[in-house]
């Protein structure tokens, strides 16, 4: 019998074939794997089953075509994962077919529809090395990046900390270490950056991935003193001088200091606006600002002053001790120029361009206010006692004194002042009219003189004469308007008056225009004015009592 070893290319198996022939050769399994060796065929397991038939035909020389084995060519193969951005390789390993090679991969890949230009070739030659893997991932593609939402960068603070000062005692200074933020009208407030569009990303295949752009928001809406400046859509700026208080998306511009209180941690405030505290003003601090000040709770021995208005809900505190009963408490002040309202007052000093109201009671403090005191407004007690009041216009209260007959000073009306000031211009006005006359005259005379023979020189002191008398009639007119501007202060000062609506206590010392008169009894209360040389209360028939004249 003779073998023969032969390769279906269709079917990919290798086939025995056995035939005979005279010169007969040994058919073993040893003789079998050499032959199939030298067809090109190395390394091959074949079934046992197949080398059985094979032998058992040859030992009966029965001629036959046996198959030995299905040869396996090594496979590639690449996945793509749902989303496309990875592609998974596998290879499986040859049993007598084919190697894979590196072509085969790539094939493989661009048959998957890959690009190369994403594939990890390290990744590849790895796996090639191995000949069998299973779902490597050997190419990614670019998740688009998403777009940066629109940023908001703050170009002023509200307020700045300073470290404290240190004196020569090693104590620190913790009251002026914040310092509030004031800007002007057009101050670049905060910048808008604009929301970036991302850049896009690729799958595995090559095919561009839109990405999602960012948040492009605006500027808040209803800002409060800010607007968008109308050069840059991306500007915030300033629409009126104020206070900045700078949020997420935006910044207000308050005319008003919004704060929770004064105290160490807010330290002395210094304000070109006005203040609104909604809590107290502890001892020892003080607040000057060009505006308002309103502060719905109480004032602990603190210096306040206002451009304008002070407003306080609660009631004032100044100085633990009285420093006697004319001496003014400068210590503890609060001065506005216009209007001063309080619950109550104590041991304090109060001045007010305009009116001073206080609901409650005036204790032992020191009030001047440039219009009218009142006192007891709203149903309040409107009691005051002890210091000295003051009002240019009118005084109204419920009582003034006490049972203890503390010595209480109240006074309306400055008429001898105004007087005073109204005598002195009608006396310029006087003396600049003598003055004009008289020149008038010199000029007069050199005007009288024959043009022709007056020299230059009398010509030149004519022109300056004459301006001199222009000049003193300038000052003249500024004088007449304000003597003219005077009378009906002077008129509004006559009818100063003081209206007590219950009682008057003895040792109350009550002066209008100058004039004086010492409550020595319990007095009803009453209105009182000045008429002449004594107090009076209108209507009554009786004469007034005996004036006494404040030295």
């Amino acid at each position: 019998m003779r073998l023969t070893i032969g390769f279906n290319e269709q079917d990919r198996t290798l086939y025995a074939e056995l035939t005979t022939n005279e010169e007969s050769e040994e058919i073993s399994m040893h003789a079998v794997k050499q032959k199939v060796e030298e067809a090109g065929y190395r390394n091959l397991n074949f079934p046992a089953n197949a080398i059985a038939e094979l032998l058992a035909n040859a030992q009966q020389g029965k001629e036959s075509t046996v198959a030995l084995k299905t040869l396996i060519d090594a496979t590639a193969s690449v996945t793509l994962a749902n989303d496309k951005q990875r592609a998974f390789l596998t290879l499986t390993t040859a049993d007598g077919g084919t190697l894979i090679t590196l072509d085969n991969i790539f094939h493989a890949i661009a048959t998957a529809g890959v690009s190369t230009d994403l594939v990890d070739r390290e990744a590849v030659n790895t796996c090639l090395e191995q000949q069998s893997v299973k779902d490597v991932c050997i190419a990614q593609g670019r998740l688009p990046q998403k777009g940066k939402d629109a940023e908001f960068i703050s170009l002023v603070d509200s307020e700045m900390v300073t470290p404290p000062t240190v004196d020569e005692h090693g104590v620190a200074d913790m009251m002026h270490t914040h310092q509030f933020v004031i800007v002007e009208v057009g101050t670049p407030l905060m910048r808008r950056v604009p929301a970036t569009q991302g850049e896009p990303g690729t799958d595995v295949t090559g095919s561009e991935i839109k990405p999602t752009p960012g948040n492009d928001m605006g500027f808040s809406m209803n800002l409060t003193g800010a607007i968008i400046s109308p050069e840059d859509p991306n500007l915030l700026i300033a629409q009126v001088k104020g206070h900045p208080l700078v949020e997420k998306q935006g910044v207000h511009v308050d005319p008003t200091l919004h704060l929770d209180s004064v105290d160490v941690n807010t330290g002395d405030i210094s304000f070109d606006g006005s203040l609104e505290v909604k809590g107290e003003v502890v001892a020892g601090l003080s607040i000057d600002v060009t505006g308002d000040v309103i502060i719905q709770g109480g004032v602990d021995r603190a210096m306040i002053k206002a451009g304008h208005n002070i407003k306080i809900g609660g009631g004032i505190f100044g100085e633990e001790e009285t420093k006697g009963i004319t001496e003014t408490p400068i210590e503890y002040c609060l001065k506005a120029g216009a209007d001063i309202e309080a619950k109550f007052v104590n041991l304090a000093t109060l001045q007010a361009e305009n009116n001073i109201v206080i609901k409650e009671y005036l204790n032992h403090s020191y009030v001047k206010a440039g219009n009218q005191l009142l006192l007891g407004q709203e149903g309040g007690k409107g009691i005051v006692f002890g210091g000295h009041c003051e009002a240019l216009h009118r005084i109204t209260a419920n009582q003034i004194g006490n049972e203890g007959y503390i010595p209480t000073y109240v006074t309306a009306g400055h008429l001898s002042e105004v007087y005073k000031v109204y005598h002195n211009l009608e006396n310029e006005f006087a003396a600049r009219t003598h003055e004009a006359e008289q020149l008038a005259a010199v000029h007069a005379k050199i005007q009288q003189g024959d043009p022709i023979l007056l020299g230059k020189i009398p010509l030149d002191k004519s022109q300056k004469i004459q301006n001199t008398i222009l000049a003193i009639q300038e000052k003249m007119a500024r004088t007449q308007n304000l003597l003219t501007a005077l009378e009906p202060e002077i008129e509004l000062q006559k009818k100063a008056t003081i209206e007590v609506t219950k009682t008057i206590y003895p040792n109350t010392i009550m002066t209008i225009n100058g004039t004086a008169k010492l409550f020595s009894e319990k007095t009803e209360g009453s209105t009182w004015i000045q008429l002449g040389s004594a107090l009076m209360q209108p209507g009554k028939d009786h004469q007034p009592a005996t004036p006494e004249k404040r030295e």
